[in-house]
């Protein structure tokens, strides 16, 4: 009882990772669409092993998570399918919790960085993205935190190696680069910085291409994913959410027109702000970056605005006023979620769309007012 006594925050985290943990372990068996088809890719890991890394007709994914995924068919006398899939993103979420907790050290004293890190431990996005819906974003996502970290450090080329990580596992994370490219503006990070991302891409694609596969397939991955749907939006709640796909091919020319107008804009403002960057501001630059790029580009998915719910947490760290931010990103994911999850409505991401253009216009302004401090 003196522990509890003593450090209450620390009993409290250990009672909320808990809580996590068993809600995971609860919802770990279920399945959907999504799990099918890696249940299909970790199988044909089962029959072929290792070759099946010189394949890249069976999945669109790049190596780096295809070899996860092949060391967790290892362990198949321990675990099924199911379990083996989706440990691998909930062992990001501890990665991203870990990360949580060194941010939450810069700024926070005593055990408030525990109560931080469990606390994002047990966001319901969080838990359900990995551990229920056995999606990915947690990979990229933390390497996005770990990123982000070591720029705070003012340690340029680990934050720089951390995002060709990121880069390696999901092109989503190129979200990251207005924020990337802001700083190296403010000679926070240099050109040949830069240089360590196709680097590091290329360099956790040699162990598929020495068991043949090619690098053509590997470098045109990501190319071949844009083309894969044809919809302004896939349940994802920006401002396409509005358009119907009837208008697909000009909405697609005229968003992307609109996205470089809209970023140059940020860009140009971010840019000519007379200031350094403290610690403060590169927390908004980076979720401003994270909100804003999927909010005005066409072609995007429920799921990528993941980047958003664990950066608006992590965020509060340093700017604490909005609290409420996350919360709101909460509500947002989940909406989106539902369409696919539970087939509802496309009332609920209209709804989800537009609250999300009042949180992306708050978060603008106040990372705008956040320039003249």
């Amino acid at each position: 009882m003196n522990i509890v006594k003593r450090r209450p925050m620390l009993c409290l985290s250990i009672v909320l990772f808990s809580l996590s943990i068993y809600i995971r372990y609860r919802i770990y068996g279920m399945s959907n669409e999504d799990v099918v088809i890696l249940q299909d890719w970790y199988q044909h890991f089962y029959k072929k092993g290792v070759v099946s890394l010189a394949n890249n007709s069976f999945s669109n994914y790049p190596p780096a998570y295809l070899y996860l995924l092949w060391i967790s068919r290892l362990f198949s006398d321990w675990f099924d399918s199911i379990a083996a899939i989706k440990i691998i993103p909930t062992v990001f979420d501890f990665l991203s919790v870990f990360t949580i907790f060194l941010l939450a050290r810069i700024k926070l004293e005593g055990d408030k960085p525990y109560l931080f890190s469990a606390g994002f431990f047990l966001l319901p996005t969080i838990m359900f993205n990995s551990t229920g819906w056995g999606q990915i974003d947690s990979l990229y996502t933390s390497f996005l935190l770990l990123c982000t970290y070591f720029l705070l450090k003012e340690k340029p080329f680990l934050a720089l190696i951390m995002f060709g990580v990121a880069f390696s596992f999901k092109s989503q994370s190129i979200f990251f680069l207005p924020f990337l490219g802001i700083l190296f503006l403010k000679g926070r990070i240099r050109w040949y910085h830069f240089l360590l991302i196709p680097t590091i891409y290329l360099a956790l694609a040699i162990p598929a291409v020495l068991v043949g596969r090619s690098w053509v397939s590997i470098l045109t991955i990501y190319v071949g994913q844009v083309g894969q749907f044809r919809s302004l939006s896939m349940s994802a709640p920006n401002l396409y959410a509005f358009v119907p796909d009837s208008f697909y091919d000009i909405g697609v020319w005229t968003g992307m027109f609109f996205f470089i107008i809209v970023m140059v804009i940020w860009g140009y403002i971010n840019w000519y702000a007379k200031t350094a960057y403290n610690h403060r501001q590169i927390m908004f630059l980076a979720l401003a970056s994270l909100t804003l790029v999927p909010f005005v580009l066409p072609k995007m998915h429920d799921r990528y605005f993941y980047p958003a719910d664990v950066f608006s947490f992590a965020a509060i760290i340093f700017v604490p006023e909005i609290w409420f931010v996350p919360i709101l990103y909460q509500l947002i994911s989940s909406l989106s979620y539902s369409i696919f999850i539970l087939n509802a409505s496309t009332i609920f991401v209209m709804v989800a769309a537009l609250i999300n253009t009042a949180v992306v216009i708050y978060i603008l302004r106040k990372q705008f007012l956040s320039l003249q401090e």
